[in-house]
């Protein structure tokens, strides 16, 4: 009778175990599961992913290469057989400039936006008579 207390008691630990394992294997799973989805880490790192964002698009964004003519003698350049006019297009923007000229008139429309919304109720609490003035 001895050993099957001790073993019930065995039996009984090891079905508590399973049941916590259960729990914790679930527990990590749902951690996993959130940790995998990138809004997890947009709400809890919101600055290192702006930061990640703009070196990352920095990075993406090709570089204009200008290439400068060899240093040649002035009387080679002005010969006749190497005058050449060609016409040229006018110099495409790049998309970093477009992006900025984007954001910037946003940021100008919501700035301007705020200010005539305060300026309109500044004003108007202004020409509204106040109630201490009419009584003498």
């Amino acid at each position: 009778m001895h050993e099957s207390l001790e073993t019930q008691a065995i039996l009984e630990r090891m079905e508590e175990v399973r049941c916590d394992l259960d729990e914790d294997v679930q527990e990590i799973v749902e951690g996993a599961r959130v940790m995998g989805k990138w809004r997890y880490y947009v709400q809890n790192y919101p600055w290192i992913c702006l930061g990640a964002a703009a070196a990352g698009g920095y990075l993406i964004v090709p570089r204009v290469w200008r290439s400068q003519p060899a240093a040649q003698p002035p009387a080679e350049l002005a010969s006749p057989s190497r005058i050449l006019v060609t016409p040229r297009s006018p110099p495409q923007g790049s998309a970093r400039g477009a992006l900025m000229a984007f954001v910037g008139s946003l940021v100008l429309r919501g700035v301007s936006s705020y200010a005539l919304h305060h300026a309109g109720k500044f004003f108007a609490a202004q020409a509204a008579p106040s109630p201490q003035n009419d009584q003498p």
